[in-house]
This record gives C-alpha cells, sequence and structure tokens, in this order.
C-alpha cells in the first residue's frame, strides 16, 4: 500500500507544469484581442441604441463575451487609474477610441494592453 502512495506522490512531483495550470485566455500582450472586443462592444451597443432591445437577440455569446471583456478591461482600468488619468470619459468613449485603432503586424506583437489603455483610454 505505501508503494502505491510513493508511485503515486513521484507521479504528482514529476508530473509536467501543463497539468496543473493552464494559460490564461487573456494576456498582457495580445493588444489585438482588446481592439477586436471594443469593436464588438462599439458595435452591439450602437446597434442597441439603433434597435432597442432586438440588438440583445441578434448578439451572439462569443460577441457578447468579446463585448463584456472590453467593458470589464476599461472599467477595471478606469477604477485603478482614474487619479492618474487627465479624462474622465465613460467606458463607451474609449471603447470606440480604442475600436477605431488599426495596428500593423509589428505593432501588434510590440503593443501591449496597457500601451493602449494609457494612450487611449486615460488621456495620456
Amino acid at each position: 500500500m505505501t508503494l502505491r502512495y510513493a508511485i503515486l506522490g513521484l507521479s504528482i512531483l514529476t508530473a509536467p507544469q501543463v497539468l496543473f495550470a493552464k494559460e490564461g485566455p487573456f494576456q498582457y500582450r495580445d493588444a489585438s484581442l482588446l481592439i477586436q472586443s471594443c469593436q464588438e462592444a462599439v458595435d452591439v451597443f450602437s446597434s442597441h441604441e439603433k434597435t432597442g432591445y432586438l440588438a440583445a437577440y441578434r448578439t451572439s455569446l462569443s460577441e457578447a463575451l468579446r463585448a463584456g471583456y472590453c467593458i470589464g478591461v476599461l472599467e477595471q482600468f478606469s477604477d485603478a487609474y482614474s487619479e492618474y488619468c487627465l479624462g474622465n470619459a465613460g467606458w463607451f468613449e474609449n471603447a470606440k477610441r480604442i475600436a477605431s485603432l488599426n495596428l500593423t503586424q509589428q505593432e501588434s506583437a510590440t503593443t501591449t494592453t496597457m500601451d493602449i489603455l494609457e494612450e487611449h483610454a486615460c488621456g495620456y
């Protein structure tokens, strides 16, 4: 019985790290995800203004999740950095600014989410 526990213990200790934790889906360096998510948020809420509550029926789950990611990032950034930011625009105005960005492939590889937030959601 103790041999079984010893083997189990060793296999747990030597198991690859991949078994214990997955890499998160939202990465600090993934600026393109923030831009795409903010484009979704602007699209969803712009169509909501035009069509009322029917926009909720025309929005897919993936679109809603991406829009929610943008809104969540902007709200958290606003809460954490409000004392350092010059302007106090709401999430929708900030999302429109971010959604209008067009990063080149090289810019996308070198630009972080924080770079975008500082420049376009904070008024630096």
